[in-house]
């Protein structure tokens, strides 16, 4: 490599410095979350067993979806590896809330 460009290389990375730390910082911010979660549900090796996949007493799922729910705030969570998009999670949920002949209305606007 020619000093040139050593030169630029240095010079970019004392530009970024100050958003590398940030990213730093948010991903120790996020690591402890997710430590603290897995503390808190007394996550362990026996979570992680096979289970028969009908979801009878899947101790490793439940605790799962506590730690989701943990992490990004919220009251509960829905973790399954079955879902395979955002449009699929969407729809899937449709179809547990609606039933034949329901109708449902979708309202929305245009931004001003």
């Amino acid at each position: 490599m020619n000093d040139e460009l050593m030169k630029l290389a240095k010079e970019t990375e004392n530009d970024i410095s100050d958003i590398i730390k940030k990213i730093d910082e948010d991903c120790i911010y996020n690591s402890k979350k997710v430590i603290d979660a897995f503390h808190k549900n007394n996550l362990s090796d026996m979570h992680f067993n096979g289970s028969t996949g009908y979801g009878h007493n899947d101790q490793g799922r439940d605790v799962i979806e506590k730690i989701f729910a943990e992490i990004l705030g919220a009251e509960d969570s829905l973790v399954r590896s079955q879902f395979i998009s955002g449009t699929h999670a969407l729809s899937v949920s449709l179809f547990g809330l609606l039933r034949p002949g329901d109708k449902m209305l979708a309202i929305s606007r245009k931004a001003l």
